[in-house]
């Protein structure tokens, strides 16, 4: 799987509210920390940012998922947009869900949800807390 397939299965399993910038940043992070070996090496490549890990390529994909209509980018009503599967990115996402290594769907069922509980303030400072190296850059303060 390639990385643009990684950030459609994390936003389809985005049900309900889908998932803000920072909780697919963070997902996708966790997902090649925790799993290097499902993921493989064309994944992303995070670095330490203003808010902990962070690539650019995330949002490059989930939009170039958006002009697939695959993947919807609303307005959230709360200062950010966040990212749903369309009706096609689910049956896409399904597919995906046959062919992506066992482990990482596991893995990302689990951690979609877990992000999507967590306030902006209080998922930075889990990852803060289990990745301190990426806090290097952070001006966040919470």
């Amino acid at each position: 799987m390639d990385r643009r397939e990684w950030a459609m299965l994390a936003i389809g399993y985005a049900r309900g509210s889908g998932l803000s910038p920072v909780q697919l940043q963070k997902t996708l992070f966790l997902l090649g920390k925790e799993l290097p070996n499902e993921t493989g090496q064309d994944f992303y490549n995070f670095i330490p940012h203003n808010y902990g890990p962070f690539d650019r390529a995330v949002y490059s994909d989930a939009d170039l998922l958006a002009g697939f209509g695959l993947v919807s980018k609303n307005d959230s009503g709360r200062g950010f947009w966040e990212y749903s599967p369309t009706r096609e990115g689910l049956t896409y996402a399904e597919k995906l869900r046959n062919t992506a290594p066992g482990k990482a769907v596991a893995y990302l069922e689990k951690i979609v949800p877990w992000a999507q509980r967590l306030s902006f303030s209080a998922l930075v400072r889990a990852i803060y807390a289990r990745y301190p190296e990426y806090k290097a850059n952070s001006v966040f303060q919470g």
